[in-house]
């Protein structure tokens, strides 16, 4: 017996280790081939095979629609979205358009009431996601430029509050200031003031939950501390605001009907009582801003709007844009004489405010009286 062994005749050994298992070179050799080859097979496929038009949005994880690539091709728009409501009968359609501008071609979403496709609610300009171009990707991931407003109108309606100090330039000093806006439509107009500064306090008042819901999903707008949107009747809660006794510094109005002479601000609105309501729920500095569109070539409506709406603020202003046949009015508390001194004022801080916001290229130029 070798020495050091210990042998009991009746002992059993169990060896619990299982010896390692090896694998010979020609087994490995045949799995590094196997390998090997299905590399260069994904090779050919991702470089040879597969269409190059066919991205993979990285920011979502997932692959494009193939029948949306497919529909866009040659096409110079994209309907992403239509929905009708039970509230106020108009179906709402949403596209995505390929335009060219001064500053190259870029890609805007727009929304309208379907028959009016050549008057849309809401214009946005949304940023391509890398190098890709309208044609090769689905536009409905691009997110939104909320500081981009592509409607003159709505500058004009963000340049207002500034123009007559109801905000200030200096972004500090309009810190917890309170905005109230009729008509949300794609929320362009909040969302930028938003955007600007998040400290404002915005409240939007929209009728139509179906509008609420298409702002939301394919608009990008927000519900946060400072910003949010309240879906009910704007009139309502005009002489509730009036009743409570709340003041606003900043109030637009930007609700519209189906009239064909002057949608804009609706009907409901155009009346003394409201006029009163609206003036009571301004502060002392602030302004009442209102979108007045008519289709008369004469002007006469507007003009009898904006001296109704004078008899319950100190001074409304008339604000023509070049592009579009909306007139702003910009109603405040106290007098603005018209004066050769008090006009060049306006004009001079009315560049400013468009320098300062970034609005000279759609505003352009404007006319004030």
């Amino acid at each position: 017996m070798p020495q050091g062994i210990l042998h009991t005749p009746n002992e059993t050994v169990f060896n619990l280790k299982r010896p390692p298992r090896t694998m010979s070179i020609k087994t490995k050799q045949y799995f590094a081939c196997i390998f090997s080859f299905c590399i260069l097979i994904y090779l050919a496929l991702y470089f040879y095979v597969l269409p190059s038009e066919v991205l993979i949005d990285e920011q979502y994880g997932r692959g494009l629609d193939e029948d949306l690539l497919n529909q866009k091709r040659g096409l110079e728009e994209s309907i992403i979205s239509q929905e009708c409501s039970p509230v106020t009968d108009n179906c709402y359609v949403v596209v995505d358009k390929k335009v060219e501008t001064d500053l190259g071609q870029m890609v805007e979403r727009h929304m309208y009431v379907k028959g009016f496709e050549d008057e849309s609610d809401t214009i946005v300009r949304l940023i391509p996601q890398g190098d890709r171009t309208f044609e090769y990707s689905d536009t409905r991931m691009w997110k939104i430029d909320h500081l981009s407003i592509r409607a003159q109108y709505i500058a004009a309606l963000i340049s207002a509050p500034f123009i007559v100090s109801a905000l200030s330039l200096v972004d500090s000093d309009n810190d917890g200031k309170t905005i109230l806006e009729i008509g949300l439509g794609g929320g362009s107009l909040d969302m930028f003031l938003h955007q600007l500064n998040p400290k404002l306090n915005i409240t939007a008042v929209e009728l139509d939950p179906v509008v609420v819901s298409l702002a939301q999903k394919w608009f990008n707008v927000v519900n946060d501390n400072t910003r949010r949107t309240i879906t009910t009747d704007g009139l309502e809660f005009i002489k509730l605001a009036e009743k409570n006794g709340v003041k606003y510094d900043v109030v637009f109005l930007d609700a519209c009907d189906s009239s064909k002479s002057i949608p804009c601000p609706s009907k409901v609105f155009r009346n003394q009582e409201v006029y009163s309501s609206l003036s009571s729920i301004v502060g002392s500095t602030g302004a009442l801003v209102v979108n007045i569109l008519s289709q008369s070539e004469h002007g006469v409506e507007v003009d009898q709007i904006v001296e109704d709406l004078s008899q319950y603020f100190g001074s409304c202003l008339k604000v023509s844009i070049t592009d579009e046949v909306n007139v702003i009015a910009i109603c405040t508390k106290q007098a603005i004489t018209d004066s050769t001194s008090n006009t060049d004022f306006l004009r001079r801080r009315a560049n400013a405010v468009t320098m300062r916001l970034g609005l000279q290229d759609v505003l352009k130029t404007i006319k004030m009286n």
